[in-house]
């Protein structure tokens, strides 16, 4: 997957952010991962129960290394 680069406001933007802004947008992009992820599960493996989606993609999450 290619990365597109961003443009150069986007970067002016977020090096003007404030740490309090930066987290709100990463906290953000986190459940937004957390809610795509179990979407793909619960297409992936119909038939669990909420709980169980929530487990895996808890146990996806912790092992994920960046």
């Amino acid at each position: 997957m290619e990365i597109e680069p961003l443009h150069p406001i986007q970067i002016e933007r977020f090096r003007s952010m404030s740490f309090r802004e930066k987290m709100a947008v990463s906290r953000g992009l986190f459940r937004m991962a957390r809610r795509a992820r179990l979407e793909a599960i619960r297409k992936a493996r119909p038939g669990l129960n909420d709980a169980e989606y929530h487990r895996l993609v808890a146990r996806e999450f912790a092992g994920a290394r960046t």
